[in-house]
């Protein structure tokens, strides 16, 4: 099986055995357009930081930082859509944990209360672990499998979002 597949697979079972993932994805036209903008920014972020760091690695609080990112930043896409605003980000937070989230209140406290990132970190280093060696043996950038990663994690994160603003009575086509 694909590399790209056993990660998204991976990702989408543990999302649904935690309960984050309970029907079909969502695909809004719009929050596509944003992740592949923020996934490139992303890259190239990355890219910056490991040249500045002079190494190829990622630590593991990095990583878990980078899945906090995406998490907050799917949020906020999801609000900033529905609000019909331009959708803005920058790298503030991205590799050390401290992600602000621009958002209502209450859609605040409720990410305060998921650990959806931690666990979609979790579930990507079990894959990481399970195939230790995928990316020597297939001459495979590290990155790329933990960008698999955050791009499953966006796509949960839109439709949890998504799941709690309609719990809280917002209207989606």
């Amino acid at each position: 099986m694909e590399m790209s597949s056993q990660i998204a697979k991976a990702m989408i079972a543990r999302a649904e055995k935690d309960g984050y993932l309970n029907g079909p994805l969502v695909a809004i036209e719009q929050l596509a357009e944003w992740e592949k903008n923020i996934f490139v920014f992303m890259f190239k972020e990355v890219e910056k930081y490991l040249s500045y760091k002079k190494e190829r690695v990622l630590s593991a609080d990095e990583i878990i930082s980078m899945f906090t990112y995406v998490f907050a930043k799917a949020g906020e896409a999801v609000t900033t859509w529905y609000n019909d605003q331009e959708f803005t980000f920058d790298a503030d937070g991205m590799f050390d944990c401290k992600v602000p989230m621009y958002n209502d209140e209450k859609l605040l406290q409720y990410f305060k209360t998921v650990h959806l990132a931690s666990d979609m970190s979790d579930a990507f280093g079990h894959w990481s672990s399970e195939n230790a060696n995928a990316c020597s043996k297939n001459d495979v950038d590290p990155i790329l499998p933990l960008f698999e990663a955050l791009k499953w994690t966006w796509r949960i994160s839109i439709n949890l979002t998504i799941d709690y603003l309609e719990e809280l009575g917002f209207k989606f086509e």
